[in-house]
């Protein structure tokens, strides 16, 4: 049990942390590579290099901010147990090391805002373009208004969405009562296939989504005949 007499806090160690503070207790002031920690004072190493530098990491915490230096690393030879006073030489080492340490961090800090600004300005965030290619009003016979609109799609002619548009709304004024709001159309890459897509709402303010597909592989795709407007029934 490790026990703080200033605080009267106790820690319960584990066997290895209790064999690792027990060997730089025995070599006070002197350097203890992993080695010969992990040896634990026997010819054969009872733990991995590994435990015991978790073992000096918690070890570290038990002793608490004030004494953190307690127990010293120095790189690729091993830990030290501080006892006496380091020397002022070695606190003025120490020092230099975290003034390096923090003028490196504030400089790596500093180049990724300014890698963050670079992206952001020409990488990220680009202003996402609208699916949406053209719409317009159109009123029904019943006095019923539909917004109709073409989404980005391959180029078409004006005569093609002339002749769609007008048997969709052909279709539309043949309906007693219009639920939908907006009807959304989009041809395929491969100009073979129309995509309609219908929005609107019920009578008790519940959302209506109608998917619709229809599709014509001939030269001059017609899409839109009467039988399957009969068949699909835009009114529902």
């Amino acid at each position: 049990m490790l026990i703080n007499t200033e605080t009267q806090t106790q820690h319960h160690l584990t066997r290895t942390e209790a064999q690792v503070l027990e060997q730089l207790v025995n070599h006070p002031n002197q350097v203890m590579s992993k080695g010969q920690l992990s040896c634990a004072g026997s010819q054969q190493a009872v733990m991995s290099e590994s435990a015991v530098a978790k073992a000096v990491f918690t070890l570290r915490k038990y002793f608490g901010e004030p004494n953190i230096d307690l127990i010293e690393t120095l790189p690729k030879k091993g830990y030290r147990l501080n006892i006496s006073t380091p020397s002022p030489e070695w606190q003025q080492q120490l020092a230099r090391r975290k003034k390096h340490l923090v003028l490196a961090c504030s400089i790596m800090l500093l180049v990724v805002m300014l890698l963050i600004t670079a992206m952001h300005q020409y990488i990220w965030f680009k202003t996402a373009e609208s699916p949406v290619r053209e719409s317009r009003i159109v009123t029904l016979n019943n006095h019923q208004q539909i917004d109709l609109i073409w989404l980005q799609s391959p180029k078409k002619s004006s005569q093609q969405v002339s002749n769609m548009e007008l048997k969709i709304i052909a279709a539309l004024n043949l309906c007693p009562k219009v639920k939908w709001r907006d009807v959304y159309l989009a041809l395929s890459n491969d100009m073979q296939v129309l995509n309609i897509s219908m929005e609107g709402y019920s009578s008790n303010g519940e959302l209506l989504v109608r998917n619709i597909k229809t599709s014509d592989f001939t030269l001059r795709p017609n899409f839109i005949s009467q039988n399957w407007l009969q068949e699909v029934s835009l009114c529902d």
